[in-house]
């Protein structure tokens, strides 16, 4: 019985431990105030032209991206918030040249971007980001995207 009494009390101090890390953690600084990269958090995407042609976003349709570091992922869902569309892969950036990378995604069109670089000319002034580029299988694009501050 005190075998499995010390098993259990170490089993708890680990547990313990890790929240207490947990914890801590979420205290560091995230986002732009941890990697200078006034891109990372949350995006809402708010114009957009394909194309040169204006795309209405559908009325009860969100447009958000995710982006990290060294992530991005996006996903267009419904006002029920069943997602028709995702992608998401690995993005750098490079002075005002952003790069992303699909690596997966469901969606129309998803099969002709994966694996290659979408490079895309990016401009961030206060809470707006436009950016803008030509994708991998030919089609233009002008994207504005608001970000998301947290309620």
């Amino acid at each position: 019985m005190t075998k499995l009494l010390t098993i259990v009390m170490r089993s708890l101090l680990v547990v313990a431990g890790l929240a207490m890390a947990t914890v801590a953690r979420a205290d560091e600084p995230k986002g732009e105030a941890k990697t200078g990269n006034k891109q990372v958090g949350t995006w809402k995407l708010i114009s957009a032209k394909y194309n040169g042609q204006e795309s209405k976003i559908p009325e009860g349709f969100t447009d958000l991206k995710h982006v990290t570091p060294s992530h991005f992922m996006w996903a267009v869902y419904d006002k029920d918030g069943k997602v028709v569309a995702a992608l998401g892969g690995t993005c750098t950036l490079k002075g005002e040249e952003y790069i992303e990378v699909p690596e997966y995604g469901v969606g129309e069109g998803f099969e002709q971007l994966k694996g290659k670089e979408q490079v895309f000319k990016l401009k961030i002034e206060g809470n707006k980001w436009s950016h803008t580029g030509k994708l991998s299988n030919g089609t233009t694009i002008e994207e504005v995207w608001e970000r998301v501050e947290k309620k």
